[in-house]
């Protein structure tokens, strides 16, 4: 565990030159290792090249839900708050003094930084062309991935590809429309051509080729450029090496991480031994291994609801998701997947049985929680989130041909390939026919999108795929199962605010339209 606290040390460092003083950045090195004898030799930059990677497991530790929960999952029509008032995330609430949104903001661009210091000591190292390749690969790839997340959510974030050693520098205005599309499409091209397309036992989870391939392709969906996103998926489909779990459930399953299905995962584990290296937290004195885990498992299970009480309530369970009644409904009669998706009145739940009164909605997300290892802080959980999937990418294959293409025969193909490992008799999820409409095949990609993907963090995002493509319209066709929710929706919302605290330091960042 040397590595880990030197490495961590090292990171504290470099995030110090971008959020301290000024004066900080005189400071002399602590012995002989520092930023400049660091990175050199290949075992250098093993270890450090862990450190991107690691900034994605802070949108999951918070016990609360902060980062990916409340600021990903609350905005979806699937996710209700507990609480009888309004909720800023769920409810369009949405101001630039949210606290969600500007942590998710910052440790964006803190692995983003992270990424950027390995781009800039990779000439100078000690290390072989083909080192270097396979080093900028991942940094660029970890780059992309942060990059087309701010993107999303914020439009024109500031575009920054260079280690920023000043107070100055960091002060940089909103890019122009499209800008960070055309790097993140730059950052995962040279990660596919770069990366290899398996690593050995020690190095699972970190990025591969078709991670690359499948997240570029999903880039180029989002930017509706289907011909380039069929492209890119079909390379996926196509390589061989991914394939549907016979068990849907497996996906969400500890025991089957890392499985065949899974195309890009979070590694969690305790922090004492994560793969990723916790370099935000762990240091001597400060040993929360929690922070290297997820925090789903209390996020989700169930608390109270006037006055009924779950087992755990509080203690294992704070009950902050709930499954709405939209949602609920949407599943078709007897689909298996409710069973991985939301807890029903009768289920055994840790040992009792679930009573639907422990819920607002009647329901408790038991996505990721079948078969729950129980770790000493809840907190603390080791179940990875699976970010892209097979499934996933044969659904986004689909949309892309059919918005590209027209071509309904081969969405309904994929469309059916998923419904079908859900339901191997096709007596409950017949297959969808191939001679409809285009609109009505439409209809059925979203939906399958829905009950497939439900509580996996793409839902609100998909909503605003299709809205802005022409598809829906969020305002009249969407359920948020919340009244407020639906009332206050604007297209605002497409995007959210930038933090306060950025505007007032960047006098050139100027605020997204209607905050």
């Amino acid at each position: 565990m040397k590595t880990i606290k030197i490495l961590a040390l090292i990171i504290g460092l470099s995030v110090m030159t971008v959020i301290s003083c000024e004066d900080r950045l005189d400071l002399a090195p602590l012995g002989e290792l520092n930023s400049e004898t660091f990175y050199n030799t290949i075992d250098d930059f093993e270890a450090a090249s862990l450190a991107p990677y690691s900034t994605l497991l802070n949108f999951y530790f918070d016990q609360f839900g902060n980062g990916h929960y409340q600021g990903i999952e609350y905005p979806s029509d699937d996710s209700r708050h507990p609480e009888q008032g309004d909720n800023s995330n769920v409810d369009f609430i949405w101001l630039p003094n949210n606290g969600n949104f500007s942590f998710m903001y910052n440790e964006s661009y803190k692995g983003i930084m992270r990424a950027n210091t390995i781009l800039n000591r990779l000439p100078a190292s000690q290390l072989t062309q083909e080192q270097r390749n396979r080093f900028e690969a991942e940094a660029k790839f970890i780059r992309a991935y942060f990059y087309f997340f701010l993107a999303r959510h914020w439009g024109t974030p500031p575009l920054i590809t260079e280690l920023i050693t000043s107070i100055e520098n960091s002060r940089v205005g909103n890019s122009q429309p499209g800008e960070v599309y055309a790097l993140v499409e730059q950052d995962l091209a040279f990660a596919k051509a770069n990366l290899p397309a398996t690593w050995n036992s020690s190095n699972v989870g970190r990025a591969t080729r078709g991670a690359a391939t499948a997240l570029l392709g999903k880039v180029y969906l989002y930017q509706q450029k289907y011909t380039d996103a069929v492209r890119e998926f079909n390379e996926v489909v196509n390589s061989g090496l991914y394939s549907l779990v016979a068990n849907y459930g497996e996906n969400f399953s500890e025991a089957h991480q890392n499985n065949a299905e899974s195309v890009f995962e979070i590694q969690f584990s305790r922090g004492d031994f994560n793969p990723w290296l916790p370099v935000d937290f762990g240091l001597e004195g400060n040993q929360n291994v929690g922070h290297a885990g997820t925090g789903r498992a209390i996020v989700f299970r169930a608390a109270c609801f006037l006055g009924n009480c779950a087992p755990g309530a509080n203690g294992q369970g704070y009950g902050r998701i709930h499954a709405t009644i939209p949602l609920q409904n949407a599943f078709e009669e007897g689909d298996p997947r409710i069973f991985h998706t939301y807890f029903v009145e009768g289920e055994d739940y840790f040992g009792r049985t679930y009573n639907p009164a422990w819920s607002i909605t009647g329901a408790t997300p038991s996505k990721y929680l079948r078969n729950y290892i129980s770790y000493p802080q809840p907190n603390a959980g080791s179940n990875n989130e699976r970010v892209i999937r097979l499934a996933d990418v044969y659904l986004m294959l689909s949309e892309a041909e059919l918005l590209g293409n027209g071509n309904v025969q081969r969405a309904a193909e994929l469309v059916n390939l998923v419904r079908r490992r859900a339901d191997p008799s096709g007596d409950i999820l017949p297959d969808r026919p191939n001679n409809i409409p285009q609109n009505a095949m439409m209809q059925h990609l979203m939906h399958e999108r829905r009950v497939e993907l439900a509580f996996e963090g793409h839902r609100y995002d998909d909503l605003v795929r299709w809205h802005n493509a022409g598809i829906i319209n969020i305002a009249t066709d969407i359920d948020f199962g919340s009244s407020l929710a639906n009332q206050n929706w604007r297209t605002t919302h497409l995007l959210k605010p930038f933090p306060q605290r950025e505007l007032d330091l960047v006098q050139n960042l100027s605020q997204n339209a209607g905050y």
